[in-house]
Order: structure tokens, then C-alpha cells, then sequence
């Protein structure tokens, strides 16, 4: 897919209460279909899109859906601090949380539209290739490798 610069692309807009310094880097979260997408999935998206903003306070604002037709592919980017070193050891573990939510809550919509349209996803973060959705179901790199190990981190960090 390689560096978006797509209208719509949530820029870093940190609320006051997060502290994290103004240099930190930002990654990007992308759940794209696999393949080419229906007319009505690029609808469910869409609403699906808006739906997710109105649901909670992002961190970095919402996931928006990723047009990129020209190029073959449609998506959901979601913008999120980095946490990979050496990063981690900077980031508020109650941001390092709050976006592990919103990852969370942006997959299980995407199994939702999977498994209700039969469209499968990929999942990349930091523009490497974690996993995939198919059929509702998020396979192991996404629910085990990134999932997972996020929660493991944190809790035991949380110690």
C-alpha cells in the first residue's frame, strides 16, 4: 500500500489530558479489504466509519475510511503513538491503553462487516502485515501476536 496521504487521514490532535511529548512518533493502523470491494461494502464502511467516531474520545481522532479505488484497495486508518522502541518506554500506559481499545473496538467492527459480508481484511500496523479477518474471525496474527502481546505488555507493565 505503501505512505498515504489521503483526505480524511486523521492528523495527531492530542486531547489535554494525554501527555505525550510533541515529538512523538505517530503510527499508522490500516484494516483493508482484500481485494476488490462491493458497492455495499464500501457503503458499510463508510457508515461504519462514522459510527466508530460518534462511539468514543479517540486519542488521535477516529479511524477514517481510506478510499483508494485508483489503487485497487479501500480501508480504515487509524492514527496511533508508536509503542515500538524505543518509543514504548515513553508512551502514558493510560494512552498505550486507550489506543489498544480503539484497535480493539475498530477489529471487532471489521469482523462484524467480515463475517455479515463475506469480505475478507488484512491488518497491517507500522506498514508491516500482522494478520487477517476473514469470515468474522480475526486469525492468530492479529488476535494472538498483536492483540495479545499488547495486553501482555501492558499488564505487565501494570505490575
Amino acid at each position: 500500500m505503501g505512505a498515504l496521504d489521503v483526505m480524511g487521514w486523521t492528523e495527531p490532535m492530542t486531547a489535554p489530558e494525554v501527555f505525550v511529548r510533541d515529538d512523538h512518533p505517530v503510527d499508522r493502523f490500516v484494516v483493508s479489504v482484500e481485494g476488490e470491494a462491493s458497492a455495499t461494502v464500501i457503503s458499510v464502511m463508510q457508515e461504519a466509519a462514522q459510527e466508530l467516531a460518534d462511539r468514543r474520545t479517540w486519542v488521535l481522532g477516529p479511524p477514517c475510511f481510506i478510499d483508494q479505488s485508483d489503487e485497487r484497495w479501500v480501508g480504515f486508518g487509524l492514527s496511533i503513538y508508536t509503542a515500538l522502541p524505543p518509543w514504548g518506554a515513553d508512551l502514558d500506559p493510560a494512552v498505550d491503553r486507550s489506543h489498544l481499545e480503539e484497535v480493539k473496538e475498530l477489529v471487532g467492527e471489521v469482523c462484524r462487516i467480515s463475517g455479515a459480508y463475506d469480505v475478507s481484511f488484512q491488518v497491517e500496523y507500522a506498514g508491516e502485515l500482522v494478520g487477517t479477518v476473514e469470515h468474522g474471525r480475526m486469525d492468530s496474527g492479529v488476535e494472538v501476536t498483536l492483540i495479545g502481546e499488547w495486553e501482555r505488555v501492558i499488564d505487565s507493565a501494570s505490575r
